[in-house]
């Protein structure tokens, strides 16, 4: 939508898009976008909208196990539940962390009632241009057994996994996603990693995830 009202132009690239300090925008800026949106500014939530859309939706794609029309709509809805309530935003934490909550619970309860899809992981498993048709094969059997075994995890094990071995986020910066201390960040990826690798038992081996 924008900060007229209308619909959020949402991008829906399906890459994840990396978030590590050298890449993201800077909290101020976001900060004086939001004040200058709260002022009445139209075009400014539209650059929050621009500078975010994409990562929140390929987040999102991944969590909700490849089902591209609800990751839009989740989207959409994080994006105008933020604008309806620009007032209520105080800057405690980044601008997308507030937005990622904002979306993450309406995904996970779509979860907690539709059987998973199998989740799209294909940028995470980038062959090299080099690579014969035997490696390129082996690469893309990979791929599909991690898909797989992505799909029958938990919401939860599969977001914190998303978040910390594909987005590359640190601890610190899940745990304010998520909202818990960083000692259960890493109890719970501990687990998740132990629940995805029995998923995998049999199907590739330890060095192939290296």
């Amino acid at each position: 939508m924008s900060a007229a009202g209308g619909d959020v132009a949402v991008p829906r690239n399906s890459a994840v898009i990396a978030a590590s300090n050298g890449h993201a925008p800077q909290v101020d800026d976001d900060q004086d976008l939001v004040a200058r949106a709260r002022a009445g500014e139209r075009g400014a939530f539209d650059q929050l909208v621009g500078r975010h859309g994409d990562r929140l939706f390929a987040m999102l794609l991944h969590l909700v196990n490849g089902d591209r029309d609800a990751a839009a709509e989740f989207t959409q809805e994080a994006f105008a539940r933020a604008f309806a309530n620009l007032a209520q935003f105080e800057g405690r934490s980044s601008f997308y962390t507030w937005l990622y909550r904002c979306a993450r619970n309406r995904a996970l309860d779509l979860l907690a009632r539709k059987r998973p899809i199998a989740t799209d992981l294909e940028p995470l498993g980038r062959a090299a241009d080099t690579a014969t048709p035997l490696d390129q094969l082996g690469a893309a059997e990979l791929r599909a057994a991690v898909r797989a075994a992505m799909a029958r995890l938990p919401a939860a094990a599969r977001e914190i996994l998303l978040m910390r071995d594909f987005e590359g986020l640190d601890y610190p910066r899940i745990a304010a996603l998520l909202d818990v201390p960083e000692g259960t960040v890493k109890s719970r990826i501990s687990r998740a990693r132990a629940a995805l690798k029995d998923a995998l038992a049999g199907k590739i081996v330890a060095e192939d995830l290296v």
